[in-house]
């Protein structure tokens, strides 16, 4: 399932949908994996720090304070990874398209500053199972993780970092 804390929209099986780790390449330079999830979950966390200013202990007046990055978490098994490259290269594992290594080792970063560490965005394309609803394509935009944990038992792989965004873009197709 993917949770958004911040907006309520209905709840999305991730068995519906297909998530995409995209570098920053353009047009048919841009190279991506994509993952079709067995099991899983991804959440992503959107916050606004408010700061209430008083006038004599009395509530008076609202400010926006500092911008903070969204957060996210994903933890899953895949049915299979398929990369969409025309560079020729195999296709990379998940650990490959985060860390810029391997068969990703081509990819260029998502982050428009080249002075920023590497970054990859998350797309996640979900089509609803019912004909009459609109596809949704979810991107969080400048993902780089912070952790990466493996349970080799479950076949597991749990990502957490962070995006140089404040805002996950939202489409409905």
């Amino acid at each position: 399932m993917i949770r958004n804390r911040g907006w309520y929209g209905a709840q999305i099986d991730l068995k519906n949908a297909t998530i995409y780790l995209k570098d920053g390449g353009v047009g048919s330079a841009q190279q991506s994996l994509e993952i079709k999830i067995g099991e899983g979950t991804l959440t992503y966390d959107e916050t606004r720090n408010m700061e209430y200013v008083r006038d004599r202990g009395l509530l008076d007046t609202v400010t926006e304070g500092d911008e903070e990055p969204i957060e996210v978490a994903f933890d899953f098994t895949w049915e299979f990874l398929k990369a969409v490259s025309t560079t020729g290269w195999g296709t990379p594992t998940v650990e490959d398209a985060l860390k810029q290594r391997g068969e990703a080792s081509v990819w260029v970063s998502s982050s428009s500053d080249p002075c920023e560490p590497y970054a990859v965005d998350i797309e996640i394309h979900y089509a609803p199972p019912c004909g009459d609803e609109q596809d949704e394509i979810i991107t969080l935009p400048d993902f780089r993780y912070t952790s990466l944990a493996h349970d080799l038992s479950a076949g597991t792989v749990s990502v957490t970092g962070q995006c140089n965004a404040t805002d996950a873009i939202i489409v409905r197709q």
